[in-house]
C-alpha cells in the first residue's frame, strides 16, 4: 500500500462531483491517515481567483506544465485512488500556498 506524506504531490483518480465519471489528475496532499487522504485539487488551467496559487517551480515537483492549486478545492481520496507520488513542492510554493490557506 502507498503513503502519502503532506505537501506531496500525487497523481491520482478523481471522480466527478455530479457524476460517476473519474479523471486521472495531480492532487496536492495536505493530510492523510490510514485509508485514506485530504488533497487540493490542480489545475492546468489559469488562476481562476485569488485562491488559485500557479506554481512557480512546477518543474522541480514533477509536474510537465504549468499548473495551479486551487486551495478552495478540497478532495478526499482513498489509498486505492493514489497512482504514484509526482513530486514534492519546493519551500517557495509551499508557503504560498500555506499563506494563502491561513487568509
Amino acid at each position: 500500500m502507498m503513503k502519502c506524506k503532506k505537501w506531496e504531490v500525487w497523481l491520482a483518480k478523481i471522480k466527478f462531483k455530479d457524476s460517476n465519471m473519474v479523471k486521472v489528475r495531480p492532487v496536492l496532499i495536505i493530510d492523510s491517515t490510514s485509508g485514506h487522504a485530504i488533497s487540493l485539487k490542480m489545475s492546468s488551467h489559469i488562476a481562476r481567483d485569488s485562491s488559485d496559487y500557479p506554481l512557480k517551480h512546477w518543474t522541480k515537483t514533477g509536474l510537465d506544465r504549468e499548473t495551479v492549486v486551487r486551495t478552495s478545492k478540497i478532495c478526499y481520496i482513498m489509498d486505492s485512488d493514489l497512482l504514484r507520488m509526482m513530486g514534492r513542492l519546493t519551500e517557495y510554493d509551499l508557503l504560498q500556498i500555506q499563506s494563502i490557506m491561513l487568509q
